[in-house]
């Protein structure tokens, strides 16, 4: 894309940031497009960033998760909590959890 003078847009950045997400060998690009996302003036959406969250708790990476929300925080982030809740409606167990403790304490 960049290549031919194609620059990416939200909606690219998501399709990239998820993929890369879904595999937990790919996480930290992930987390890399995100903050390059917001760089860009971009703000992901729930589903974009919950799924590095939810990817960094399946792996137990709490810290991990922590810090890169506060790299996430000091570009201006605020997580909306109603919206994590629905993209993870389906989902129960510890990773909910751990997700819901990362993002808002809880």
């Amino acid at each position: 894309m960049l290549a031919s003078g194609v620059s990416p847009n939200a909606y690219t950045y998501t399709v990239l940031i998820k993929g890369l997400a879904s595999d937990s060998k790919f996480v930290r690009d992930a987390q890399k497009y995100v903050l390059e996302m917001m760089e860009k003036g971009m703000r992901p959406n729930a589903g974009t960033y919950t799924a590095v969250f939810e990817a960094l708790a399946k792996d137990e990476k709490v810290e991990e998760a922590t810090e890169f929300l506060d790299k996430m925080k000091g570009k201006g982030f605020v997580a909306d909590e109603k919206a994590v809740r629905e993209v993870l409606s389906s989902k129960r167990g510890p990773v909910f959890r751990t997700v819901l403790s990362i993002l808002f304490g809880k």
